[in-house]
Parts: structure tokens; C-alpha cells; sequence
């Protein structure tokens, strides 16, 4: 897991590192920024490869302080969760105007930082399971699995159809369904459909919400029934 602490006063980057180690069972990697800007530059550079941001909101600048520096975070990588820490409790209310995981005042660090890190990391496997993750064509996939339609399987291949374009994938039907269940179910020996994106059905096929039409084969309609069934009544809270 990557971490980034936005911290410019060196004793409390010092703080913060010591007690990550003490509560972070798993591997870890911290990279200091001592500024709001330095971050930027090498996130809007490079790209944002921090899980965790660990931030003050005040860092010694008036253009950019950590709640403006959260908010800039969340537009560049939505799912990196922002932990708060300040000397500060005005700025307590103020931290609301940003998507974030926790504030911590800094008296209480040692307390409430394991909460913070339990909490962004509930939030980051939450997350995860809204994703695929798979491999095609020499690259390495992470799609949002609200995004997929449909998937087909042709011969050793299965085609992955999104809102926004395809993906494909030696790995098979069966298997990457298992993983995005219980959204996803199969219709037929060679389709399986998001339930979510289905418009309508009949015996004649699915048609999903941008009309395209999928077939269902008469030994899977049932099923594709129950699950959908089942779909639409956790979606209005019925099922436990």
C-alpha cells in the first residue's frame, strides 16, 4: 500500500510515520510532501498511486491548504482516501466540503489514528469490490463493474461490453462472473448481462438499457429470473 503524508512541520511527519508503523500490520510505503503544491505537481505529473493521503490542513500556504488540497485529490483520484489531521478544531466542519475518510485532531493522534486508517481501509475494500480486475492483451484491467453491460464469450475469447468501449480477456465466462455477483448472472451458454442494465426480458431475449438486445436461452431463463428477482428486491431493502 502506498501512503503520501502532507505534513510540512518535520516532528509531526515524524509523529505520523512512527505511529503508521505501529498500527500498519501489512507493507507500506510513505512519501513526504511538505506542501500542497509539491503533491500536485508530481500527481498531475505523474499520475496519484497513493491508497491513503494523510494530510494537515494547514500547510504554510494561503493559496493551498489541506481541505482545498482534498478537493483538487478527489478530482484526480476519487477513490484515494483522505485522512485529516490538524491542530485545529475550527477547520472540523470545514473538512465536510470534501469527500474524506476522518479528521484527527493532533493532541488525539495516537487514539484516533488506527480508527482513521480502519476506516479508509473499510472504504478502499469497499471499493475494490465495485471493480474487475482482469488481463487482456498483455495489459493488467481495473473496470467498474456498474460500467459493464454484457459479456460474450467467442471461442477462447470473452468480450467485456462497457458503457464507454470493449474489453477483452482469455479468462472465462463462468469465472468472472463469479466475482461480480450477485449484479451479474448468465443468460446463456456464451452472455452473461448485468441485472442491472436489463430494460426488459421475455423468452425472446434481454434488452438492456442502451437497447441492445441479448439472447437468453431457454435452460438459463429461470435462473436469470431468480436473480433478477432477487436483484430487485435487495434494491428496494426486502431482502436481509
Amino acid at each position: 500500500m502506498k501512503l503520501a503524508i502532507c505534513e510540512d512541520n518535520p516532528v509531526h511527519y515524524n509523529m505520523i510515520h512512527t505511529l503508521l508503523k505501529k498500527y500498519l500490520k501489512d507493507s507500506f510505503e510513505v512519501t513526504h510532501f511538505t506542501s500542497g503544491d509539491e503533491f500536485l505537481r508530481v500527481v498531475e505529473a505523474e499520475g496519484c498511486p497513493y491508497s491513503i493521503v494523510l494530510t494537515d490542513i494547514d500547510l504554510g500556504s494561503d493559496d493551498l491548504n489541506g481541505i482545498s488540497l482534498a478537493d483538487k485529490i478527489n478530482h484526480l483520484s476519487p477513490d484515494a482516501q483522505i485522512i485529516f489531521i490538524s491542530q485545529y478544531l475550527q477547520y472540523a466542519t470545514a473538512v465536510y466540503e470534501t469527500e474524506h475518510a476522518y479528521f484527527i485532531h493532533k493532541q488525539q493522534l495516537e487514539e484516533y489514528l488506527p480508527l482513521a486508517l480502519k476506516a479508509a481501509c473499510r472504504r478502499l475494500e469497499k471499493l475494490h469490490t465495485q471493480y474487475l480486475y482482469f488481463s487482456g492483451n498483455s495489459r493488467n484491467y481495473q473496470v467498474l463493474c456498474s460500467d459493464i453491460l454484457y459479456l460474450e464469450r467467442n471461442l477462447r475469447q470473452t468480450t467485456l461490453y462497457t458503457k464507454s468501449g470493449t474489453y477483452t480477456t482469455k479468462e472465462k465466462l463462468t469465472t468472472l462472473v463469479e466475482r461480480m455477483k450477485p449484479d451479474f448472472c448468465i443468460c446463456h451458454n456464451s452472455f452473461a448481462v448485468n441485472l442491472r442494465a436489463v430494460r426488459t426480458y421475455s423468452h425472446k431475449g434481454i434488452v438492456l438499457s442502451d437497447s441492445t438486445e441479448i439472447p437468453v436461452s431457454r435452460s438459463y431463463y429461470q435462473q436469470f429470473k431468480d436473480a433478477f428477482a432477487f436483484m430487485m428486491l435487495a434494491s428496494h431493502g426486502e431482502v436481509q
